[in-house]
């Protein structure tokens, strides 16, 4: 039986009629649902629910429409543009874009924008996950902190893109989160201001820090022991909280942050346009005492920042003041011979990398490495040991263009092509004696035209060649072409069948005495 439609409230009140008249008529909840097309959930729900109560909770459904439907214009409009938004970023928007906007749960305005969407016919685009977690217990409070680095495209107001790079900080217990936003890739001193920034934020710093094997901390990894950088190990030094670096390739032992770097793409950078690194972070902040904070975490259906409050008195101590690093990623042109000039010295870069006089690209001198990155994906392109003396040349063989092959080379290629016949090896010996500055360009034509030439062809006009004293490649691939065309065997009757027609005619039978007379 087709089931109609439950969108409006009248086919609901329809729908909780059946129910009942079904269930009066002896069929249980599973039959009901298969009758009417509604999960047994549903059919659970209406069996309990008397008349009073029904028209009650479609009452409410009426009052949050009416409550927020001053916002429909907009939340329809954000939907329009951005379709895979979430109802908790919507209201996220709504609590920036409306100082006045009501006091309302999420559940509100979750079925507010759920309305909205049947009603404009615009659906959520769905994203697979294919991640999966457990459920463990709490940490103590102040223990441990999770770090992790994140990576986005935004749109600028002309529609080109940037990238920003940011750094996330979660407390584990009370889930409190910190993020900083920079436009150039995360350096190792970036990173520690980056920590201090956090550590004044939370008005405290924890006793363990989980990290990933970023560059930014670690040069390398010997068998579960960690090579720590010159800068973020004199870092620790003057600290007090212990590092825990999780092994490669393994999210799951800091699941709380990876949730979070996912947290800040989606719900706050994701249809945000980018104006200037520092208002991002002025709007991160934000979103942080708004949104990520300040409403109800998923796993724990607490508050982090009602958490943190017990969770503040049990952080270390911090009296630092953040400042930003001497040192920072710089931004050098890329000269015409692809290299850059830093500190007197030339650095090479990958051949290529210069398109126009505007080309720049990152720099930043890490330990005893000068690093380079390009500017639009933020990858690393070279990486140099970083030259302490003045005019120096230093670079990397693996820029530069592939060598062409040696004439040996090229010469061993065409004499196996040819199948080392006796004429072609005389025949090349020769042209090196009369041309040995253009013998590599004779060879190259060669290569490129004697594909389709048959070895035979090839062995003839070899010979001929030798014979005519003609050492050019060109003449040599013309001479094929000609001697190709007299071995076209056409069969007799094609012959006759492309002969003109007078060629046809069968010429009379003429008498000899008639010349005779014309000769006299």
């Amino acid at each position: 039986m087709d089931s109609p439609k439950s969108g409006s409230s009248q086919n609901k009140l329809l729908m909780w009629y059946k129910v009942r008249e079904l269930e009066s008529k002896g069929l249980n909840k599973t039959q009901i649902g298969y009758e009417l097309g509604l999960h047994r959930g549903t059919v659970r729900k209406y069996l309990k629910m008397s008349l009073e109560e029904f028209l009650q909770s479609q009452a409410y459904q009426r009052n949050f429409i009416h409550k927020l439907e001053r916002y429909e214009e907009y939340v329809s409009t954000s939907l329009e543009l951005h379709p895979y938004l979430s109802s908790s970023q919507i209201y996220d928007w709504l609590r920036e874009q409306y100082s006045d906007f009501p006091e309302v749960n999420t559940k509100t305005v979750y079925n507010f924008v759920k309305y909205v969407r049947a009603k404009y016919k615009i659906p959520k685009e769905k994203v697979d996950c294919v991640r999966q977690y457990e459920k463990i217990e709490e940490t103590v409070y102040g223990e441990y902190a999770q770090v992790d680095f994140g990576e986005y495209w935004m749109k600028r107001e002309d529609e080109r893109r940037v990238k920003v790079y940011f750094f996330v900080m979660v407390l584990c217990r009370s889930r409190k989160k910190f993020i900083y936003f920079s436009r150039t890739p995360f350096t190792s001193d970036l990173a520690i201001y980056a920590h201090e920034l956090a550590f004044s934020y939370y008005g405290g710093k924890p006793k363990k820090i989980i990290y990933d094997q970023d560059k930014v901390f670690i040069h390398g990894e010997n068998l579960g022991d960690v090579i720590l950088t010159k800068v973020f190990q004199r870092y620790l030094t003057g600290e007090h909280f212990e590092s825990i670096f999780c092994r490669k390739s393994d999210p799951e032992s800091k699941g709380k942050v990876e949730n979070v770097v996912k947290y800040v793409k989606y719900n706050f950078l994701r249809g945000r346009i980018f104006n200037s690194i520092e208002k991002t972070n002025e709007e991160g902040i934000a979103w942080l005492k708004r949104t990520a904070n300040g409403l109800v975490h998923n796993g724990t259906k607490l508050v982090p920042d009602e958490v943190f409050k017990e969770e503040q008195k049990h952080l270390m101590p911090y009296y630092g003041i953040p400042m930003f690093p001497a040192r920072k990623i710089e931004e050098y042109c890329v000269r015409k011979d692809n290299t850059i000039l830093y500190h007197g010295n030339f650095y090479s870069v990958p051949t290529g990398t210069h398109e126009n006089r505007y080309t720049k690209i990152w720099v930043n001198e890490n330990e005893d490495f000068l690093e380079l990155y390009n500017k639009e994906t933020g990858k690393q392109i070279a990486r140099h040991k970083t030259c302490n003396d003045k005019g120096q040349f230093i670079v990397d063989r693996n820029h530069r263009r592939k060598p062409l092959p040696n004439r040996e080379e090229i010469e061993n290629k065409t004499i196996n092509y040819l199948g080392r016949d006796c004429l072609a090896i005389t025949w090349l010996d020769n042209l090196y004696k009369d041309k040995p500055r253009y013998y590599k360009s004779n060879l190259n034509y060669l290569n490129k035209n004697i594909e389709f030439i048959t070895s035979d062809t090839l062995h003839k006009a070899f010979e001929i060649c030798l014979d005519k004293g003609v050492y050019n490649a060109k003449d040599l691939i013309n001479l094929c072409d000609r001697l190709s065309k007299r071995k076209i065997v056409v069969s007799e009757n094609s012959i006759v069948n492309n002969l003109p027609e007078a060629a046809l005619q069968i010429p009379k039978k003429t008498n000899i005495n008639n010349y005779k007379t014309i000769f006299e």
